[in-house]
């Protein structure tokens, strides 16, 4: 008997077992009994809001789950349920009990072809009636515990505390909510919020952008109303005498450049900054950390780091909106400095000293004493018919002698600080004298004296770079002169951590309209990749999925952290544009070959289907970097600011006050050629993020990588390298 009571026991285990195997669906709730179009009566306790007239319509389950609605799972009738979806009815939701989905290591699909049960001794389907989802939680209506059966065995799903709701309601029309990296109009719903600390950026018409936040707790429903700070229209007048029509009328670049002097005078006096205690006074202060929450708490730090950044932005706004008129005037200076600097001109000028070598015929002139503006000797031979001893006599008597000077009016600016301290001529291009009424040119060679001749600009206009080779037929044709130790690494882990670089040697180039010397740098040759970014910092939110693809919403603030991560930081401007015009005065690439084509260089034109294409698919410059116009636009390091009346001449920086980013080369959405030019630049607020916006490393020149630490980034990504030989290893180590 002992034996039949063990053997029937058995028998049941079995049957127990097959018959809450993966095949039972007295356990589980296939897709197969969802059914579309069956009508629910909405009741008070029902918790999801998709009232038409009346009633719910049921769906078919999509996965994953709209991160915006809230979801019912309804029995109808043995094997019958229905499928609903709408907004979260907030006078319920503190009834619901919550269970984490995460936590219970479940996923939302497998919780919804689950049946759910009361109790392990339960009924089958008799705690059903009611089953909520979102994408992070499960609920019940009824029930604290909820137990499933799979494989045989019963398993509880463990409870969770509550989560809250937070409402964006009765805001003016037009508002702009960013939480995070998303945007959205209100109003607006979130659920499920964690309790804490919740907070958004608001952008409110008519008035300045401001972060506000609110404490959520469990169960309830918060409200998430920002503080209206009006813009102030009011614009500053600094004292100043120069006015439009005094830049408009001057006749000469030595009479705009004094109005410029003076109108910068004026701004560095007046304090523009002035009327920021104004400012101070009525936009919010940053809230302390609600009860519970320490400073020293990320999410708290966030939201200080999110409310300082919206608040710079709104400073920089109002700065802005102060000196409209301020920045009118500074435009229209510049602009008139800028066409008057195109000129050609033929000027007398008196030399200070003149002398004769009678042996070889050699006559030298030096100019300067009365205006540093021209200071400069010429050196060379008169025609023999000249009487250069009478003229070299009566140089200095311009009744007698009349030495005429040909050269182009674009002087080189000296600055102390933001302001110029002198200008001197530089560009001369012919040396005549008038004597008797007769005309004669000199064959010989101007000179500069060494504080004009040092100047960047100065040697970039006497020593112009020698035009580049072009090979219609290569890919890739370089310049030994300028990119240098460009072959592949030894240590693979080098390319996998930092990226192929191009070194970049010194050199000057023309940026923004001046001559600026730039210190020697490495830059990435491609767009940092998805496959790389996640190589360091793990998974990334891309849109279009592609190991070879250039990674993109990717913030200003992320772009930067990938940077500093490999041991670099983001390209400045300058670097970026000498980087990618290799060293030419051409912002078009392709406007250097004999048939130039713009879809040989640049990923532009594409559809919002097509997105951007692996980089490197099109040609590179001349220094074997691929993809500075199109593909995806590129953050660079620069702050930006309207006012850009200073320019540094050695490795410029950016605007020396400005809250959005400077962003080049365009991107795939790039609509035309034109669009893509590597001179022109755009800005972005550097919290934003977009499919058509990436970035690239620069780093210094010939760095020398941690590979230690290389290959430890890249071990917690799953990446393992083995370590080269130790010669190979310390040669690899010094590129």
């Amino acid at each position: 008997m002992r034996f039949r009571i063990s053997a029937m026991a058995l028998l049941f285990s079995l049957a127990a077992v097959f018959a809450g195997g993966k095949n039972d669906f007295r356990f589980s709730v296939p897709l197969s009994q969802y059914n579309a179009q069956l009508k629910l009566l909405e009741a008070d306790n029902v918790c999801v809001d998709g009232n038409i007239s009346g009633y719910m319509i049921s769906v078919l389950p999509k996965f994953p789950l709209d991160p915006d609605h809230f979801y019912l799972r309804h029995k109808h009738a043995g094997n019958l349920y229905g499928w609903y979806a709408g907004n979260l009815v907030p006078a319920c939701y503190s009834k619901l009990h919550a269970f984490d989905l995460k936590a219970n290591r479940i996923s939302v699909y497998e919780a919804a072809t689950l049946r759910f049960y009361a109790s392990m001794a339960a009924k089958p389907f008799q705690d059903e009636a009611e089953i909520y989802f979102d994408k992070r939680y499960v609920y019940s209506s009824r029930v604290s515990r909820l137990y499933f059966k799979k494989n045989g065995k019963w398993q509880e799903l463990h409870p969770s505390s509550l989560t809250g709701i937070v409402k964006v309601v009765e805001v003016p029309e037009g508002t702009i909510l960013a939480v995070g990296q998303t945007s959205f109009k209100p109003p607006v719903t979130f659920a499920p919020v964690d309790t804490g600390l919740f907070f958004g950026a608001f952008s409110v018409p008519q008035n300045y952008p401001v972060v506000s936040g609110v404490n959520v707790q469990s169960g309830k429903t918060s409200f998430l109303t920002p503080i209206l700070v009006p813009l102030d229209t009011e614009v500053y007048r600094i004292k100043t005498d120069i006015t439009a029509g005094m830049v408009d009328s001057a006749e000469s670049l030595e009479v705009t450049e004094r109005l410029y002097d003076q109108f910068i005078n004026d701004l560095m006096v007046a304090d523009l900054n002035r009327g920021f205690a104004k400012f101070d006074s009525i936009y919010p202060k940053v809230k302390r950390p609600p009860k519970g929450m320490q400073y020293e708490n990320p999410k708290y730090k966030a939201y200080v780091k999110d409310f300082d950044n919206t608040r710079a932005r709104a400073k920089s706004l109002w700065q802005a909106t102060k000196m409209s008129k301020v920045l009118t005037l500074n435009n229209m200076i510049k602009s008139r400095i800028e066409k008057q600097e195109e000129d050609t001109l033929r000027t007398q000028l008196v030399p200070v000293s003149a002398r004769m070598d009678a042996q070889i015929k050699d006559v030298s002139f030096r100019f300067g004493r009365d205006s540093l503006r021209y200071d400069f000797s010429w050196e060379g031979v008169l025609p023999l018919s000249a009487p250069s001893n009478a003229i070299v006599a009566n140089a200095q008597n311009p009744d007698s002698v009349q030495i005429m000077v040909t050269y182009q009016n674009k002087p080189v600016w000296k600055y102390e600080k933001f302001q110029v301290k002198s200008r001197h001529h530089y560009r001369y291009l012919k040396f005549e004298v008038v004597f008797r009424q007769v005309t004669y040119i000199g064959t010989g060679k101007f000179f500069l004296p060494d504080y004009i001749l040092n100047e960047a600009e100065v040697q970039a206009w006497l020593n112009p770079p020698p035009p580049l080779p072009v090979e219609k037929d290569s890919t890739v044709a370089k310049s030994d002169s300028v990119v240098k130790d460009t072959t592949p690494a030894v240590d693979p882990s080098i390319d996998l951590f930092r990226g192929e670089v191009a070194e970049i040697d010194s050199g000057s180039f023309r940026y923004k309209n001046k001559i600026v010397a730039l210190s020697p740098f490495a830059i990435n040759k491609t767009e940092v990749t998805e496959a790389h970014f996640r190589r360091i910092l793990g998974k990334d939110s891309a849109t279009f999925e592609g190991a070879d693809l250039p990674v993109h919403n990717v913030t200003w603030d992320k772009a930067k952290a990938f940077c500093k991560a490999v041991g670099g930081n983001l390209p400045t401007e300058a670097q970026w544009e000498y980087a990618g015009r290799a060293g030419n005065n051409e912002g078009s690439l392709w406007n250097l070959d004999e048939e130039p084509d713009a879809v040989q260089y640049a990923v532009f034109n594409r559809s919002k289907k097509e997105g951007p294409m692996p980089v490197a698919s099109k040609k590179p410059n001349e220094w074997g970097i691929y993809d500075m116009s199109g593909n995806v636009a590129e953050w660079t390091l620069d702050d930006y600011s309207a006012f850009s009346f200073y320019v540094e001449g050695s490795n410029p920086t950016g605007s020396f006050f400005g809250y959005s980013r400077v962003i080049k080369g365009g991107s795939w959405k790039s609509s035309s050629e034109d669009d893509l030019d590597l001179t022109d630049y755009d800005d972005e607020d550097p919290r934003y993020w977009g499919s058509y916006l990436g970035f690239r490393c620069a780093f210094p020149s010939h760095q020398k990588v941690d590979l230690e630490k290389a290959r430890r980034v890249l071990k917690a990504h799953g990446v393992v390298v083995d370590a080269p030989a130790s010669k190979e290893l310390e040669k690899a180590s010094k590129k």
